[in-house]
């Protein structure tokens, strides 16, 4: 097992120790938003599964779309069925030892978080950087959870507390369908394509890497645009001359300073 594959298999590891606590903890504590946080941390790694594969398959790959558009449908049925399940509830107060439990969880993914980002960095992998950035919105989710947490142990005081849990499981389902309509919309974009508005920020990427001297051309550039962020893979010509350790160093020196230069930009380089 390379040190790649490693930390991807410490990340998928943590995330479902993580959910199965969460998931438990909330069933036994009586609390519906520690349950969907769960659910929720289940969404992230459904997302990680899904941003991996993409990368082995091609882009009109059937099993990669049947993948994709099941596994998107899953996660956002989930968060909707999780929204009704919170209102038709009603209030119930949770057990207050789950506030021991929930700052668990909360210190446990930042730290899970901050090991993928470094790793990222040091592997200069585009996709291990981007599921850190993923794992950044399950640590807020799980801190909406812990505030809830204590305004219910509040709620002898001030009525509308007792609504606290119930509000914080629709705002984290929420952030499951968000995920879910993520992994889809991933997938419809390949198929269908989607505008990108700044060709010409993207046309400095193409040049960046047309003016690397050991680059003979570009075999192909599709660019795709998630929110904010752009997900670039590029397929190049090298030099038949290069060995191919050094190709490979070529690609992540690219890799590097694209994603140094460009924040919002997930970038994939392939030697054609």
């Amino acid at each position: 097992m390379n040190k790649l594959t490693y930390t991807v298999f410490t990340s998928f590891m943590g995330n479902t120790f993580l959910s199965i606590v969460k998931i438990i903890a909330g069933f036994v504590g009586r609390s519906m938003s520690l349950i969907v946080d769960g659910v929720h941390t289940f969404a992230d790694q459904s997302l990680e599964l899904v941003t991996m594969s993409n990368s082995r398959y091609n882009k009109n790959n059937g099993l990669k779309h049947f993948i994709n558009l099941f596994t998107g449908t899953i996660v956002l049925g989930l968060g909707l069925s999780f929204i009704y399940l919170a209102i038709s509830r009603g209030v119930v107060i949770p057990r207050m030892r789950l506030l021991g439990i929930s700052l668990f969880t909360i210190v446990f993914k930042y730290v899970l978080s901050t090991y993928l980002m470094e790793k990222g960095k040091l592997y200069n992998n585009s996709i291990l950087v981007n599921d850190a950035k993923q794992s950044n919105k399950d640590v807020l989710s799980s801190v909406i959870v812990f505030i809830a947490l204590i305004l219910m142990t509040l709620s002898d005081k001030v009525e509308y507390f007792k609504y606290a849990d119930m509000a914080a499981s629709i705002i984290v389902s929420l952030f499951v369908i968000y995920t879910g309509f993520v992994i889809i919309s991933r997938d419809l974009t390949e198929i269908f394509g989607t505008k990108v508005d700044n060709l010409e920020y993207i046309n400095s990427i193409k040049t960046f890497i047309e003016n690397n001297r050991n680059v003979m051309g570009i075999k192909s550039m599709v660019t795709h645009k998630y929110g904010p962020y752009y997900e670039v893979r590029c397929d190049i010509i090298l030099d038949n001359n290069l060995t191919l350790k050094f190709a490979n160093e070529v690609v992540k020196y690219l890799e590097y300073v694209i994603r140094r230069t460009y924040k919002d930009v997930i970038i994939i380089i392939n030697i054609a």
